[in-house]
């Protein structure tokens, strides 16, 4: 991807938060479920956008993240106002009394809701009944981020760690951009954040921060 290309994705980001803040503002005035459709497919068109520029700074080497101590309990309130489910997709159960306990971590906000909602998204696509986020430190891992379902569970090549194009129209990028910053959390001691992904009566995404 040159510079050209990265441009043009930056206006069409920009394009689609200018169209959400549109279709919020009718949604305002005459709520409808194609509204929340609608509004829903620009924010995950946009966050998948996103993506792709964070993953060509990354391949360009000038990606730098803004880790600072941020709440926990915040973070994770307004990633639930952004993520909602949809008219026949299950609720998202969370503790959020357990995640507030939690307090303050050191994360890059912006890039890690954006890994933990694309999950959470994909998790009330294909759940049949269930979705439930977990958070939780765990000594000598770090910070867990678990968005686990009731769906079918993941392919055996997802669960390799090939990159190999998804079925069903998916494209994975969501898994890439996902793994690239985890790795890109990491302490001075040299122990960096990872994405563990397996099937336990449905799909388990596991984001671990150091």
């Amino acid at each position: 991807m040159d510079t050209a290309v990265a441009a043009i994705i930056h206006d069409a980001k920009n394009s689609l938060a200018a169209l959400d803040t549109w279709l919020a503002e009718a949604e305002r005035s005459a709520p409808s479920e194609a509204l929340l459709h609608a509004r829903l497919s620009a924010q995950r068109v946009s966050a998948q956008l996103v993506e792709l520029l964070v993953l060509y700074r990354a391949g360009e080497g000038s990606l730098r993240l803004a880790i600072d101590d941020r709440d926990i309990g915040d973070m994770v309130r307004e990633l639930l106002s952004e993520v909602v489910p949809l008219p026949g997709q299950p609720a998202i159960d969370v503790d959020l009394d357990a995640i507030d306990a939690i307090g303050f971590w050191a994360y890059d906000v912006y890039q890690v809701k954006l890994v933990v909602a694309d999950a959470l998204r994909n998790a009330l696509r294909f759940g049949k009944t269930r979705v439930g986020l977990r958070v939780t430190p765990v000594p000598g891992d770090g910070l867990c981020f678990e968005i686990r379902d009731d769906s079918d569970g993941y392919p055996a090549d997802i669960l390799a760690g090939e990159d190999a194009p998804a079925v069903a129209g998916g494209t994975r990028l969501g898994l890439r951009f996902a793994r690239m910053i985890a790795e890109h959390h990491a302490t001075p001691a040299g122990r960096h954040g990872r994405i563990e992904l397996s099937n336990d009566g449905g799909a388990v995404f596991r984001l671990y921060l150091p």
